[in-house]
């Protein structure tokens, strides 16, 4: 009987920055019959992933540079395919999710008089940006783990999400996989939040931490719109160890080199780019991730991408970035003036090599590595430019909950961001999207339909039961993982930061093939064999909806836009990448959900940024009672 099943007024899915602040969040509003449902507590993109300078963005808190809400905002919004509401909330709940997260103990700097003073990152008009250094996510998740274990909230682990329980449009729990058993559980909920990354295992040049898979596809097959999946950044990043080549990594200027089959070493930028290259790779530093509109004109690093791409995806050879060396031709004295100036600035432009460069300019950075069995300044470092964030994901809104009732999306899998967005945003959306969502939870108390609920299980864990065993059984198919790095690797070489036109085509038939025979492909031989299973299986669901987007633009708009670039294949590839058309409405976002079985897309413009209303009694007459008078 249902009155024997435990409903969970809450179930958070994912333990990242989202996750463990909704957790968070929903008690301190109140609700506190909750539970976490994770893969591992240790295993999240927030606690393993980070860069030179891991950026949090949030309103400007120090000096006399003038900022507001409504200008931080326009910075979102102008950033292209984000919904005005989005803009509007994320820019005026920066300052109480980042003030939060300095009381929980996270050490952003301060001068002496206790300003947060801040930086300009990309994409920024203002010095809104702060850090902790490299390890600013895993600072936010490791303080927000304190205090969701102080509260002694309920977590769920190692357990993944297999199957969302949905009836007449709302959910009402989920059914988990235990990945050290392979046992399957169900959890009722009257509100699911996801809070599950983004779809970092459809990539093989990725950036993502290897413990990161993402698991947008239980949602899409249970009819959940998904908004912008073909806008994705790209970026320099190292592959032995994944980390992200921004900031500092570029700035000290190291030789990029490459090495073919016969082991023989190339410096290959200069066969690419003309003139001295040292000015791109400094200016990689500042504009780290891929961007088709910095192609041509003076601002051209992107075209340092393009021919990492040349070298690996299209020559078969294996790219490194030498902090032993100075590229050739480098000095000081032939750098450009920005260059020099920052060099000179920063004390560092007399020092021989990158590596005593970065040793002086960025101690943390570069211990980073040694801490990994990295030492720059005996090895090079293995590297290709990879996917590092999803700006697409489900279609979300305002509160953060997508078009099934209840199922919320927080974090990288809400579908916020969209063509670009300012460096360090996506920090401050796992704050203020999972604070939305559980301020909404525990506001409206929805109560879930429950009817017939056992039957509905019973009979989906038949089916789940049955997938299993044929897994066990199949005498025929691979490994899961060897099946992963097949269709990740087709994902890198075509539906990356390079799209031609004809591969989209040819990548949505591969997907389709995949979908289709992917059990009769895959055998297991253990319990962890069927979770990488199942993974597979939400990455091909996921695969489907993100190439249906990449169809849908290509059709309906046809350019190149954001953090990809399209090219029609006939000629030299730089010279495409410097002639490409840039499509200039960034208003404009592509959809996809799942309609009798198929994924179709659609064209939305987004909303603009609301017209707020600024009388201060109409939002003191709105506001309701502190928890403890309610309680009371």
């Amino acid at each position: 009987m249902i009155a024997e099943t435990h409903i969970y007024d809450a179930l958070i899915i994912g333990s990242g920055a989202a996750g463990l602040n909704a957790a968070d969040s929903l008690y301190e509003n109140g609700c506190t019959n909750i539970a976490v449902l994770t893969e591992g507590l240790h295993v999240s993109t927030s606690l393993n992933t980070g860069s030179d300078k891991q950026t949090y963005y949030k309103l400007s808190t120090a000096g006399g540079t003038p900022d507001s809400v409504s200008d931080m905002a326009k910075t979102y919004f102008n950033c292209g395919g984000m919904q005005g509401y989005h803009a509007l909330k994320e820019a005026a709940l920066s300052l109480r999710c980042f003030f939060k997260l300095a009381e929980a103990g996270v050490p952003f700097p301060t001068n002496r008089y206790g300003e947060y003073v801040g930086y300009r990152t990309d994409h920024d008009v203002r010095a809104r940006a702060s850090s902790c250094g490299p390890l600013t996510s895993k600072y936010m998740c490791e303080a927000l783990m304190r205090r969701v274990k102080h509260k002694k909230i309920a977590v769920f682990e190692p357990m993944r999400a297999v199957r969302l329980l949905v009836k007449n449009g709302a959910v009402r729990g989920v059914i988990a996989l235990r990945a050290d058993t392979a046992e399957f559980e169900v959890f009722a909920a009257h509100n699911v939040i996801l809070a599950l990354g983004g779809p970092a295992g459809l990539y093989q040049a990725s950036v993502y931490p290897k413990c990161q898979t993402g698991g947008l596809g239980i949602a899409l097959e249970a009819g959940a719109e998904a908004v912008s999946l073909c806008e994705w950044q790209y970026g320099l990043a190292s592959t032995d160890f994944r980390w992200n080549l921004s900031g500092s990594y570029q700035q000290v200027i190291p030789r990029y080199i490459s090495v073919d089959n016969d082991g023989n070493v190339h410096e290959f930028l200069g066969d690419y780019l003309p003139g001295n290259p040292c000015d791109l790779i400094f200016q990689k530093g500042y504009n780290w991730p891929f961007a088709a509109k910095n192609l041509s004109g003076e601002n051209r690093s992107s075209l340092v991408d393009i021919a990492v791409y040349c070298e690996s995806a299209l020559k078969g050879r294996r790219v490194f970035l030498d902090f032993r060396n100075n590229p050739a031709g480098f000095s000081p004295d032939t750098l450009g003036a920005e260059a020099r100036s920052y060099l000179e600035n920063s004390g560092i432009a007399n020092l021989p090599t990158p590596v005593e460069r970065l040793k002086k300019l960025n101690e943390k950075a570069y211990r980073l590595y040694l801490d990994h069995g990295i030492d720059l300044e005996k090895v090079p470092l293995a590297a290709d430019v990879c996917a590092q964030h999803c700006n697409g994901g489900l279609t979300v809104d305002e509160n953060y909950m997508t078009n099934i009732s209840g199922l919320y999306a927080c974090g990288e899998c809400a579908g916020v961001f969209g063509v670009t967005r300012p460096g360090g945003s996506a920090l401050n959306s796992t704050q203020v999207s999972s604070l939305c969502a559980a301020m909404d939870i525990a506001s409206v108390r929805r109560k879930a339909d429950m009817s017939d609920f056992e039957a509905d299980c019973a009979a989906q864990l038949a089916i789940l039961e049955q997938e299993k065993q044929a897994l066990y059984e199949n005498p025929n198919g691979i490994p899961p993982l060897k099946v992963r790095e097949e269709f990740a690797a087709r994902m890198s070489r075509d539906g990356a930061f390079i799209r031609r036109k004809s591969t989209v085509e040819e990548l949505n038939a591969y997907a389709h093939r995949l979908y289709a025979s992917l059990a009769e492909r895959t055998s297991a031989k253990t319990p962890y064999d069927i979770y990488c299973a199942f993974v597979n299986r939400d990455l091909a669901e996921t695969m489907l909806a993100l190439i249906c987007s990449m169809e849908g633009f290509a059709k309906r708009i046809g350019k190149s836009r954001g953090g990809f670039l399209v090219c029609g294949g006939e000629k030299d590839l730089l010279w495409e990448a410097q002639h490409a058309e840039i499509y200039g409405n960034n208003q404009e976002v592509i959809t996809a959900v799942r309609q009798n079985g198929t994924y179709v897309y659609g064209k939305q413009t987004v909303s603009p940024i609301p017209e707020s209303d600024q009388w201060f009694e109409h939002a003191l007459s709105a506001s309701v009672r502190p928890r403890w008078e309610q309680d009371s």
